[in-house]
């Protein structure tokens, strides 16, 4: 399959960006028919002609169109790689000055909202718990651009302290569980006995369950039901969350840790989301010695689990 795609020319021009004949597919195809050509050439000139400086000259330019062929290659995966880099780094900065303005809305409504509460009307401060609401999200979708632009350039700074798996879990359920009831979708959360500590970033690990709980709760179908569940297995600590919901379909699996991909069915349940937690989840938990995985069929539900290295008692 991965053999089919790369020779799907048009795909790849669309991807990048390019001409089709500026794809590497087509350029490498170009210099795979050179070098046929140049091999027949060569074994007929050897074969009919004995003076060796044809084959001298018959070999060189052979050799001068390989090397152009390369260098136009060459060429054409640095002005890609340039594009990426200028693009993260946009990005970037954009994020960065969009929190300024996100923080000063923030910080207006909850004025507004504890201060300034007494002699507004109902539909003002629904007004204003709507914008706050908005200006939330509009941070969280910052945050998680800011994260992607880190991870690409590789600068994604993670801390290295004690976090217990067990308590962040538990607290994430507990502010769930409000939500779940409303939609009578059943919770059910359970907790080695054992320490369940690892050596991480608090808050980019807790950002993860968050996700995947926030996932699970969006696709899972009213009147169904959720399990979260913390343990400890072969030195490692093993968060999972399974629920009975839409699931995802096999075909499109492979692409579900791929930066803003959403599944075709997830869609028609959930028309918000980035495709960018899944992307962020899974390099957060490699990057802290860790493994991701999933498990889904659709129309029967998924299981989302991640493991780390369990730390050290002292």
């Amino acid at each position: 399959m991965k053999f089919i795609n790369d020779l799907n020319l048009k795909k790849q021009a669309s991807d990048l960006g390019i001409k089709v004949w500026q794809t590497p597919g087509f350029l490498f195809i170009m210099m795979g028919v050179v070098a046929a050509i140049a091999m027949t050439g060569t074994y007929y000139m050897s074969k009919n002609y004995d003076d060796p400086q044809l084959l001298v000259i018959a070999e060189s330019a052979v050799a001068i169109t390989i090397l152009i062929i390369g260098n136009v290659i060459v060429g054409i995966v640095e002005q890609v790689t340039n594009l990426n880099k200028a693009k993260s780094e946009f990005v970037s900065v954009a994020s960065h000055q969009l929190r300024t303005p996100l923080s000063a809305i923030r910080w207006e409504t909850e004025l507004l909202l504890t201060k300034m509460k007494k002699g507004l009307t109902e539909k003002q401060i629904s007004n204003i718990e709507n914008i706050a609401e908005q200006s939330r999200k509009m941070a969280r979708l910052v945050n998680d651009l800011l994260d992607v632009a880190r991870i690409d350039q590789d600068r994604l700074i993670l801390r290295h302290v004690s976090v217990d798996i067990g308590r962040i879990s538990e607290e994430a359920v507990k502010s769930l569980a409000p939500i779940l009831k409303a939609k009578g979708i059943g919770l059910a959360f359970s907790s080695s006995r054992k320490s369940a500590k690892v050596l991480g970033d608090p808050e980019k690990i807790r950002m993860v369950i968050e996700n995947l709980l926030g996932n699970a709760s969006k696709y899972t179908i009213n009147e169904g039901k959720i399990e979260v569940k913390v343990s400890q297995k072969d030195g490692s600590v093993v968060f999972s969350v399974k629920d009975n919901g839409v699931g995802i379909p096999k075909e499109q699996q492979k692409r579900i840790f791929e930066k803003f991909f959403r599944s075709d069915n997830i869609v028609k349940y959930q028309t918000e989301g980035t495709g960018l937690g899944l992307y962020i989840a899974k390099n957060v938990i490699e990057q802290l010695g860790g493994n991701i995985e999933f498990d889904s069929v659709e129309g029967l539900g998924t299981i989302f689990s991640f493991s780390l290295p369990a730390a050290r008692h002292e």
